[in-house]
Order: structure tokens, then sequence, then C-alpha cells
């Protein structure tokens, strides 16, 4: 018997109610074991199928969306960098559009934080209650409470809390069947119904191999089948401030991209601009996100680094306590620039290096910094 026949006799034994017994309806995905089916490859090859492009989510100031309908995407970065800045900017635009958003938090169960951001991004009470649902579960998911929840489809389901959910569901987070199960899990009956998938997960302690992929196993960025989103803070997010992180895309799998960004130094790292968000209220009386591509006279090397922002703000404060008449010392340099023991002293020993500060001892085996004189 050929393989046509095969499943011809398959397709009548199925029709006569004579199913395998491990065949168990799916809510989502139809029976188990169609999958293995051969697919039609005629609507392909004939250009009936068209490729997805980004049409999802958060809109850049010039147009450019970042998400793809039914793909899943990540964003990462490390704590207050954006991440959830980012996917409620996505579920913004989705309401506002007029169309449904599913937000499952797997760090929160409390929706406050969620609804408070949202009306804070301009989104009106009736949207959120129209079109808005929130879940934020503490026990493994139900594939048949998922699949309510997807009814009627949404275009965007946001995951966040990506290891906590991974957790909840008992799956190593650096396993790579973890990743496959928590994508079976959650995302492909998500992707299936058309939603663009995004997950908000964080990026590796290693400074070397932060800008490839998220905590945890590698199967988590290569299964991806839209785009891997990272952010970089330049200056912290918080009430009455003026945050910012610079927003790079390392994975792209359907291409459209890259080519309205900016390559860096490390290849398949493209930066894609900033997203500000402005709780200051100085230029306009509520909170103002926006996301801004990379200035026209920009160079295409020019991205600045975190540690080049670093190193700036550090320099910065070692000239300000110099400029009051005191010694710039290791203790008061780390109180004052806000950014963490590690990277003022990574900074300082950077500087130092560069020949743009001077370090000596002082009493009591402190360490002293000044400003290197400029040669002209």
């Amino acid at each position: 018997m050929d393989n046509r026949a095969c499943w011809a006799a398959l397709g009548a034994a199925e029709s006569n109610g004579h199913r395998p017994a491990a065949d168990t309806p799916s809510p989502v995905d139809g029976p188990v074991g169609t999958t293995w089916r051969p697919v039609d490859l005629g609507p392909f090859l004939r250009g009936e199928v068209e490729r997805p492009e980004p049409t999802v989510g958060i809109s850049r100031a010039d147009g450019l969306r970042l998400l793809y309908p039914a793909r899943e995407h990540m964003v990462i970065g490390e704590m207050e960098s954006g991440k959830s800045w980012l996917a409620l900017a996505s579920v913004s635009a989705e309401l506002t559009a007029g169309n449904r958003v599913l937000y499952i938090h797997g760090e929160e169960a409390d929706p406050t934080d969620t609804i408070e951001r949202l009306q804070a991004l301009g989104v009106s009470d009736d949207d959120i209650l129209a079109r808005f649902t929130f879940v934020g579960p503490n026990e493994p998911v139900d594939p048949f409470s998922l699949a309510v929840l997807l009814d009627p489809p949404p275009s965007l389901v946001v995951l966040d809390g990506t290891n906590e959910l991974m957790s909840m569901n008992r799956l190593g987070i650096r396993d790579e069947d973890g990743a496959a199960a928590y994508r079976r899990l959650l995302v492909k009956p998500c992707t299936a119904v058309g939603a663009a998938v995004l997950s908000c997960d964080h990026v590796v302690k290693d400074r070397e191999k932060r800008d490839r992929g998220p905590l945890g196993s590698i199967h988590k960025g290569n299964g991806l089948t839209g785009s891997l989103i990272l952010l970089e803070n330049a200056s912290p997010f918080g009430r009455g401030e003026r945050g910012c992180s610079h927003v790079f895309v390392t994975k792209d799998r359907p291409g459209h991209l890259r080519r309205h960004g900016r390559p860096s130094k490390l290849p398949g790292k493209t930066f894609m601009g900033s997203l500000i968000v402005d709780d200051t209220r100085t230029t306009v009386g509520y909170l103002d996100l926006s996301f801004i591509e990379p200035p026209e006279d920009q160079p295409r090397e020019s991205v600045r680094s975190r540690d080049q922002l670093d190193d700036d703000r550090v320099l910065e404060v070692v000239e300000a306590i110099a400029g009051t008449g005191r010694q710039p010392t290791l203790r008061g340099v780390r109180s004052k620039a806000g950014l963490g023991k590690d990277r003022v002293d990574n900074a300082l020993t950077r500087l130092v290096l560069d020949s743009r500060l001077i370090e000596k001892p002082g009493p009591n085996r402190s360490r002293l910094f000044s400003v290197a004189e400029v040669i002209p």
C-alpha cells in the first residue's frame, strides 16, 4: 500500500469512529495525530499564502511595528529595562484599534499595576472592560480554560513572567524540553487562533552572553517564529522620571524588521530606536510614552552601549564631586552614580585604563580619583 492509500485508509477509519487510543480531541488544534499528515504545498507554490508582516502592537514614530500576527515573540532585558512598558504599549495599541487582548501574568495575580499603566497610556475604562482579559494564575495551565480565554480570538497575547509560568507548569527553565513544552502548552494554542504572542523574559547574568538570548535554555530563543527584542536601559524608569531604553532586534524570523534599523557592532543585533517613558509632566500634563526611530544623521556604528553610558555617568559624577572642592572617593562615586556597585567599579576601571581618570591610593585603603588633564 502506498502513502496516499495509507492516509486514505486512516481517514476512512476515523470517519467510521475508529481512532487510535491516544487520539484525544484538543480544543484548539483538533485531533491529535492529524499534524503528521502531509501538508498541501499547492497554496504555497501558487502564492496563495501571504508571508506575515509586522502589524501588531507598539508603533514606532514612523509607523513601524515589531510583532507579527500568529507568531511567537519575546522581549528580554534586565530588571526595570521597560519590558512591561513595551508590552503594555502594545496592549494599548491593540485595544485602541478595537482588538481583543489576553494578558497572562505569571508574577502578579493583582491587576492593579497593569490597569494603572493602561490608564496612564490613555486607554479608556470602557475599552479595558470590553476587550481586555487579565489572568494571574498560580497553578498549571488547563488547556480547556485556555481555549475559553481564546474565544473570541485576541489579536495579542502577552505572557508576562516566562520563568514563573514555566515553573508553575513544572517545566525546567534551563531544559530544552522545558522550553519546548512551554511552547506547546501556552504559545501554540494562541498562535493557532491568529494571535501574536509576546513573552517577557530576563537576560542571562553573564554580560558577555546577554546580547544573545533570554535566561535559561537557548531553545527559548531558537524556537521563536517572530522577533526577539532586547532592551538596554539608558536611564531608569520611575514615577516622575523620564526613562529611556534602547531597543534592539536580535532575531527576526520573517525578516521584515532589520532593514528599518541600524546594524550595531555585534552581528545580528540591530538598533531599532529608543523607548521613552516620560512621567515628568513638564511638557505635557500626562505620562508620555514614545518609540522613536534612530536619527537619520546617526552613524551606523554609533549606537552607544550601556558601558559607554555608564562611563559617561561615572565621569560626570567624579567631575561634579571635584567641583564641590571634595576629593572623589570610590565610596562617594558609588553613592552618587545610582548604577550599582559592580557597574560603577567596572566604569572606573575602564576610565582609568582609557586615561580619562587618574587613580591613587588614599588614607585607610581608600581609592581616590581625579579627572585626567586633556593635553591639546
